[in-house]
């Protein structure tokens, strides 16, 4: 149930005006699910949404309207919840009959009581002739599968967030609020026929495409909370969600609870995993179901849109000062952008941009936007059953055949690798390990380097149609480190980063290093340091954000920052946050999103780079004909293993093309 903190009094009237539609939808028995109007139990209270301006709005008598639909008359047909025996049998599934074009969908039964089991039929439909039905999206949590669910009169052994969600549903919409069959994956789909599976997942665009409604349930509200005006509100458990007997639509984004209801739902764990994506980017209405709110996709794009954002700064400052919030609203820019695409979005981008949603199995990183990929592409990559090594090994390859290995390799390398006990070639990217620092170099800033000028790619799988035998790439060795200095941990800022400065410092003294060995091939060595540091951007010209200031003098900026920082002066998070950061705030966030999670590395001829984090004495420094950015590898017996991206100064823009001393040749990768 919701509870109320008190914190001042001057903010009591517009914390009851924003909190109008939740404390009124919350006119639930707690006991009856389909509860009588005179039932002493029920909170007798109208329903309404009062706006900022103190305008109710489509106010309705609660007791009236539940007289009016007589739900249940006369008297109740069971005076006590159900009860699901131990002796009741296992539910066990009939196998579809032609399981590439059918579908199974649940009919849910009415409940009298909260308590109640969620009950079901299943039915079989070929797909082109089922029935309007409603399509189920949620997160699925963790085990243990110990919640019973009745099918077909028999038990079936659910996770919590089903049958939460299914019950959420039961509750919440009346008759001809919903359709009347739902499709949910983890209980239409007989999980343990991989098969079948594979069948279905196939099946996916067309499953959720045809759905009348996506209903997207957000979860559980426990533990969250909602501050305004001085007062705070918190949820403590489900009983805000889904207890209340018809969800409130929500239509009005300029209502202040709205935003921060919306605000909340970011952070909700179904904005974060790798499952979702499809299903809420194919459906033709998507109905968005948190804190006993119906969300349309309509409502919240008026909400979270960057228009919106930046006409309301406050809010987006709110919203970013929020670490879990914000990555939600990253996400969901990133749905939006996938469902605004015209046509299908290529497979590496589309895996690329998602790399920081999760999925519990590996290789489901892949199969979870099937829905969302080519004919073409779901048959290269092949059936469900494959291993997980196989499944990113026929991914990465086909990306090979379709000419996209230089933007691929941005992905792999050993520098980003998480899987264990699996044997997977360093030129193949391990999917799972996309959101470890560091950051892609390439894509750091609008305009890209160019490390291989106008080279052209020279790429070929070695073996077979995977490369079993390695990936051979054409170009150029251009130095060997000889001496590399590592951060491996460092104290987390009040704002919850790494600390800058540990960095900073360590760095810093091998370059200084470098320079009293007189081995330095800078002329002015103060600005080289300070232009690394930002990997040579300063926001100028096509590279200026909307917020940045640009950085005219790197030598004297970075010494600016550097004492900013030591006296802890550290805030461009907060000018990020609607406002415009100055060149030493620029320099900062830049700085710190380039540097931090990387190695400074020394060449033998004097050149200095920021290197991957697993990068060692005696790795070498290439540049690989076709790529924006140089990338370090090691030599082993048969080839060499790609240890990731980097940035070499002095070696962005093509210079190495132009010296003679560098020959062409063909690198293995391993």
């Amino acid at each position: 149930m919701a509870t109320q903190d008190h914190q001042n009094e001057s903010g009591g009237s517009d914390f009851a005006r924003a909190l109008a539609g939740l404390l009124t939808a919350q006119n639930s028995c707690p006991v009856h699910e389909e509860c009588d109007s005179t039932c002493p139990r029920r909170i007798g209270i109208r329903r309404y949404r009062e706006m900022p301006d103190g305008e109710r709005r489509d106010e309705v008598d609660m007791r009236a309207q539940l007289a009016a639909m007589s739900l249940v008359t006369g008297t109740l047909e069971r005076t006590e919840p159900l009860a699901i025996g131990d002796d009741v049998p296992h539910f066990i599934y009939s196998p579809l009959a032609r399981p590439n074009s059918m579908i199974r969908l649940l009919k849910i039964k009415r409940g009298i009581f909260r308590a109640d089991p969620v009950d079901c039929e299943m039915i079989h439909f070929d797909i082109s002739s089922a029935p309007a039905y409603g399509a189920l999206s949620y997160c699925w949590g963790e085990p243990p599968e110990d919640r019973k669910v009745l099918c077909n009169g028999k038990v079936f052994y659910s996770r919590a967030s089903l049958e939460r969600a299914l019950k959420r549903l039961r509750a919440g919409f009346r008759p001809g609020q919903r359709e009347e069959y739902i499709w949910a994956d983890a209980l239409c789909i007989n999980q343990r026929d991989l098969a079948e599976k594979d069948c279905q997942i196939r099946l996916m665009e067309l499953i959720y495409s045809s759905a009348a409604t996506v209903y997207i349930d957000l979860g559980d509200t426990e533990g969250s909370e909602i501050s305004l005006g001085g007062m705070t509100l918190r949820f403590g458990g489900a009983g805000g969600m889904g207890a209340q007997d018809i969800l409130t639509e929500s239509d009005h984004q300029d209502h202040p609870f709205h935003y921060k209801t919306a605000f909340q739902a970011l952070a909700q764990p179904w904005f974060t995993r790798t499952w979702t994506i499809q299903e809420a980017v194919l459906a033709r209405r998507a109905k968005y179901i948190f804190q006993g709110n119906v969300f349309t996709q309509e409502h919240l794009d008026s909400i979270l849109s960057v228009d919106s954002m930046r006409a309301n700064p406050t809010r987006l400052r709110e919203l970013m000062e929020n670490n879990v919030g914000a990555r939600g609203f990253l996400n969901y820019s990133k749905l939006q952008k996938i469902r605004n695409y015209d046509g299908k979005m290529d497979s590496l981008e589309l895996i690329q941009l998602t790399r920081d949603f999760a999925a519990t199995y590996p290789e489901d990183k892949i199969f979870g936007l099937f829905a969302l990929m080519s004919d073409a592409d779901r048959e290269a990559i092949g059936p469900y059953t494959r291993s997980v090594e196989q499944v990113f090994r026929r991914f990465a390859a086909l990306q090979v055949r379709r000419g996209r290995t230089i933007t691929m390799l941005n992905s792999a390398g050993l520098q980003r690798r998480r899987l264990q006990g699996v044997n997977l070639p360093s030129w193949v990217p391990d999917w799972t390990a996309q959101g470890m620092s560091p950051k892609d170099i390439s894509t750091l800033r609008p305009v890209p380097y160019s490390a291989s000028g106008a080279a052209q790619a020279n790429v070929q799988l070695i073996g077979d149609a995977t490369g079993a035998g390695g990936l051979s790439i054409r170009g150029l060795l251009i130095g060997t480190i000889d001496a590399v200095a590592h951060v491996h941990s460092a104290p987390r800022t009040p704002q919850g980063g790494p600390d800058f400065l540990v960095f900073h410092d360590k760095f810093r003294a091998s370059f200084d290093e470098l320079v009293r060995q007189s081995r330095s091939i800078y002329i002015n060595n103060d600005e080289a340091f300070a232009r690394l540091l930002l990997m040579d951007d300063m926001y100028t010209g096509r590279n200026a954000i909307q917020y940045s200031s640009p950085i005219v003098d790197p030598a004297a900026t970075y010494r600016e920052a550097l004492a900013a920082w030591r006296e802890g002066k550290a805030d461009y998070q907060r000018a990020m946050g609607g406002g415009k950061m100055t060149a030493v705030q620029t320099y900062q966030m830049q700085a710190s999103t380039a540097a931090i999670g990387r190695g400074f590395a020394t060449t033998r001829a004097g050149y200095i780079g920021l290197v991957p984090p697993y990068a060692q004495v005696g790795d070498l420094v290439v540049v690989l004909f076709g790529a924006a950015v140089p990338y370090i590898v090691r030599r082993v017996q048969n080839g060499y293993l790609l240890i990731g991206d980097a940035f070499v100064h002095g070696f962005m823009y093509g210079e190495a093309l132009g010296r003679q001393e560098f020959q062409p040749v063909d690198i293995v990768l391993v």
